[in-house]
C-alpha cells in the first residue's frame, strides 16, 4: 500500500504547555485542526489533545498514529484489517482501526 505517515496524538493535561514546548523544541508552528491544536513542521505533525477526566495518564483518549493513503487502497486495507481481526469504524470520513493493544490507529484518505 502506498501510505505515509500523517500525525501522531500526543495526549497532554495542558495543551497550551505542550504546545509551547513542542513548538519550541521542534521550531514548529501551531495551528487548529478538527478541532485539536496541532504543532507541524515540514515533515511531522503532532496532534495535541486534551486528557480526558478519568483517562488513565498512560493510556488516553487522542493517543493514536495516522497514515495517510490514496483512497483507492481502501477496499486493500479494510481487506487487512478483516483478515487480522481488527475491530474497525469510519468516522467523518476517516478510518479507526484498534491495535492488538487498543491503541488507534487512523487512516485518511486522499
Amino acid at each position: 500500500m502506498n501510505l505515509h505517515l500523517d500525525h501522531v496524538g500526543v495526549v497532554a493535561a495542558d495543551v497550551d504547555a505542550s504546545v509551547r514546548f513542542y513548538c519550541t523544541l521542534l521550531d514548529a508552528e501551531a495551528m487548529s485542526r478538527a478541532g485539536h491544536m496541532v504543532v507541524a513542521t515540514d515533515e511531522l505533525q503532532l496532534a495535541i489533545v486534551p486528557r480526558r477526566p478519568g483517562d488513565s495518564p498512560s493510556v488516553g483518549y487522542g493517543r493514536h498514529l495516522a497514515f495517510r493513503l490514496p483512497a483507492s487502497e481502501r477496499p486493500t486495507l479494510e481487506a487487512r484489517l478483516a483478515a487480522l481481526g481488527a475491530p474497525w469504524e469510519l468516522v467523518r470520513g476517516c478510518l479507526y482501526a484498534l491495535d492488538p493493544d487498543g491503541m488507534a490507529v487512523e487512516f485518511l484518505f486522499d
